[in-house]
């Protein structure tokens, strides 16, 4: 075979590998955020666990399952824990004015939250959010091109003092518990937050951006979320005002 059909060929394939990248990848724009927030030495957390699997499965919802580490004491050592998720929780406490976290618990769009295993009081939230206008109301357009993902935000969009989060999701993953209130129980769990990245403050004239997928895929991630995000003065997430997920990379 010549030199040039060797390059023509590798080409070709380097070519249809990009397509089918961008015609693979699904694109969703969610009705709300839900960030359940959960720990494999909770007792109490399976059945909220499920309700992520539901919402993960479905589309319709971006649900987050984000394990905290204040249970891992009890002899069990989450696996998908970390400091930051338990700083997180803490931080909403903070901006709802809660003197104290659990878990299981649901939080939606950043401003209220419920118990995480009653899903009919996550739905009503949701309901009560989208109707008063206060839900997901700035659009984030999102594109897949050969190797990148596009992000943009149009120019007037009422954002405020709002910042870009890029959350770093794994799809599914099960785990065989062998200590702590879940000993013996193997529980499978979906959209694990892995990392919380802030790209940058939205400005008047807007945002466009561009990422490079793979940046996005290399610690092992499947699944990304996009999510618009208000703060408070004192540096504590606020209300959640625009997202956007994608998977199949």
């Amino acid at each position: 075979m010549s030199k040039f059909n060797q390059k023509s060929i590798m080409l070709l394939s380097a070519m249809m590998f990009s397509v089918n990248i961008a015609d693979a990848a699904s694109i969703k724009t969610p009705k709300a955020v839900v960030e359940v927030f959960t720990s494999q030495g909770c007792h109490s957390c399976p059945p909220a666990d499920k309700i992520v699997e539901k919402y993960a499965k479905d589309g319709d919802i971006l649900s987050i399952s984000v394990h905290v580490d204040y249970w891992d004491y009890l002899g069990w050592k989450d696996v998908f824990a970390s400091k930051g998720n338990t700083l997180r929780q803490y931080g909403y406490a903070r901006s709802m004015r809660e003197s104290q976290v659990y878990t299981p618990q649901a939080v939606i769009n950043g401003r209220n939250h419920v118990v995480g295993s009653r899903e009919s009081a996550i739905q009503q939230v949701i309901s009560q959010h989208n109707a008063r206008g206060i839900g997901l109301t700035v659009p984030i357009n999102a594109s897949v091109n050969d190797n990148s993902i596009g992000i943009s935000i149009d120019a007037g969009a009422n954002v405020g003092d709002a910042t870009l989060y890029l959350v770093s999701l794994k799809k599914a993953a099960s785990v065989d518990i062998k200590r702590g209130e879940n000993t013996g129980k193997t529980i499978e769990y979906h959209n694990i937050m892995s990392d919380l990245q802030p790209l940058g403050m939205i400005k008047p004239e807007g945002l466009n951006i561009e990422y490079p997928i793979s940046d996005l895929k290399r610690n092992g991630h499947d699944r990304f979320a996009f999510i618009l995000q208000s703060m408070s003065d004192k540096g504590d997430p606020g209300p959640i005002i625009g997202a956007v997920y994608i998977e199949d990379l």
